[in-house]
C-alpha cells in the first residue's frame, strides 16, 4: 500500500542515509501539523507533537512493516501523541489559525469583496469545525483534507471502519446544523 517513492526514501534512511528523512517531513508536514491542530488547539504544541512524532516515526521506521500507507502510520502516531498531551494538559485551548491576505496586494474594491467573503467563508467553516469534538474534527479533516479511506482513518483514529463511518455521517450532520444556524448571519455567503 504504500507508495514506491515512500519505500525507496524508508529504505534509503534504513541503509544510513539520514538525510533522506527530510522527505517525509517534506511531504507530510502539514497534515500532520492539521492533525495535531484539531487535537489540540494550541500552534505551539501542535508543532511539538508533530516534531516528536516525527522524531518517533524516525527511530521506528525499521519497524514499519508496510502493511498501511506510510502517512496512515504517521497520522496515528501524530493523532495518539496529540491525544497524549492533551490528557497530559487537561484544558482546552483555543485555535488561532486563521489564513490572513495581504491587504496591500488588492487591487480594486471588487477583490477586496471577494477576497473578505472568501474569509468570511473560511472562518464560518473553522469556525463549525472547532465546534466539534476532536475525534470529529480529525476524521472529518482525514477524509475531506487528505483523501484518505475510511479504512485510513479506522488504522490511525483505532476503531472500526463502520464507526469512521457512523462518526463522519454524524459530524457532517453536525456541521449541516451548525452551518444552517448560522445561515441568518451569513446569507450572502
Amino acid at each position: 500500500m504504500t507508495s514506491q517513492t515512500d519505500k525507496e526514501y524508508i529504505k534509503r534512511v534504513l541503509d544510513g542515509n539520514t538525510n533522506a528523512f527530510s522527505y517525509f517531513v517534506d511531504t507530510y508536514q502539514n497534515l500532520a501539523f492539521t492533525v495535531a491542530i484539531r487535537v489540540l488547539k494550541d500552534r505551539e504544541q501542535a508543532e511539538d507533537v508533530v516534531q516528536d512524532a516525527f522524531i518517533k516515526c524516525y527511530h521506528s521506521l525499521a519497524s514499519f512493516k508496510g502493511d498501511s500507507k506510510f502517512s496512515t502510520w504517521l497520522y496515528r502516531i501524530v493523532y495518539h501523541s496529540a491525544l497524549d498531551k492533551c490528557r497530559k494538559n487537561d484544558r482546552n485551548i483555543l485555535s488561532e489559525t486563521i489564513e490572513e491576505y495581504s491587504y496591500d496586494q488588492v487591487d480594486d474594491v471588487a477583490n477586496a469583496l471577494d477576497i473578505l467573503e472568501s474569509e468570511e467563508r473560511v472562518k464560518l467553516v473553522k469556525g463549525a469545525l472547532e465546534r466539534l469534538e476532536a475525534e470529529e474534527q480529525t476524521i472529518v479533516t482525514l477524509y475531506y483534507f487528505d483523501d484518505l479511506s475510511i479504512k485510513e482513518i479506522a488504522e490511525v483514529v483505532e476503531i472500526s471502519a463502520q464507526n469512521v463511518k457512523i462518526k463522519l455521517f454524524r459530524a457532517r450532520k453536525k456541521l449541516f446544523t451548525i452551518l444552517k444556524n448560522k445561515q441568518g448571519l451569513y446569507k450572502n455567503i
